[in-house]
């Protein structure tokens, strides 16, 4: 596993700069995400597969599932009361990065906003482990919202990114937590890649001027879903009408990362 390993870095250490030229990953990292929405039951928790398809200045951070969703190949069918329709991704927010700049991309109703993302000021903590054979050192952050995140990352794999918007350390973020430990952000598998690095194409999403436009957006949202959803709802098999739940799915889960 260890001479795996040392193979792969070479490789991806000799062609980082011509990747990055060219838009092409040189990496791919499976991350998983769990969500304990209610803290008082921990037992229920919300599971997310998200690729992270990097080099050491770009980067695009999405589920496969929307990928395919927004680029209109998706086998799988969900019956509306407009008839069947695609189904709707389990998560379809997703990061593009470039440079220094970071956009977000997430949805507001039937609504996909887009937004620069602030830079995120990390803390190197004392603490180190090993992470999948990497030496891991720990950092801390304070998000712009006041919410505390810690993160393994590892300088022996010199990519300043990670998943979501948990970038910018000296090396490739493994694993990220918050405060109470109700976000759990790990890599699941490491592996070499030549995608090309682009964003997801959701053909109309809403730019907006600021990350302030799209959370006050979202809060309006929350208070009345009919603004951005207008009358469409959503039925499973039986004909029952599930659009509250789906909503409140989507309150859950895309709040947690602010």
């Amino acid at each position: 596993m260890k001479s795996k390993l040392i193979y792969m870095l070479g490789f991806i250490l000799n062609f980082l700069l011509f990747s990055a030229q060219n838009n092409r990953a040189v990496m791919e990292i499976n991350y998983e995400t769990k969500i304990i929405s209610d803290s008082l039951n921990r037992d229920k928790i919300n599971i997310f597969a998200s690729v992270l398809a990097c080099n050491n200045i770009e980067s695009v951070y999405y589920s496969k599932e929307a990928k395919a969703f927004y680029n209109g190949i998706s086998s799988q069918t969900i019956n509306t009361s407009y008839g069947a329709i695609p189904k709707y991704p389990k998560s379809v927010g997703s990061v593009y990065k470039s440079n220094e700049k970071l956009w977000v991309s997430l949805p507001v109703g039937k609504y996909i906003f887009t937004f620069e993302e602030p830079k995120l000021k990390w803390e190197i903590l004392d603490d180190t482990r090993d992470i999948k054979g990497f030496k891991s050192r720990l950092a801390k952050t304070i998000t712009d919202t006041g919410d505390s995140f810690f993160a393994w990352f590892t300088n022996d794999i010199a990519i300043p990114d990670g998943p979501f918007r948990f970038k910018g350390l000296s090396g490739l973020i493994l694993e990220v937590y918050n405060k109470n430990k109700t976000i759990e952000i790990y890599a699941t598998d490491i592996k070499k890649s030549d995608e090309v690095i682009e964003p997801l194409n959701y053909g109309d999403d809403v730019k907006t001027k600021s990350k302030k436009q799209f959370l006050e957006a979202r809060k309006n949202y929350h208070e009345n879903p009919s603004m951005y959803n207008g009358n469409i709802r959503l039925l499973d098999g039986n004909g029952n009408d599930k659009t509250k739940s789906m909503t409140d799915r989507i309150k859950r889960i895309n709040t947690f990362l602010d």
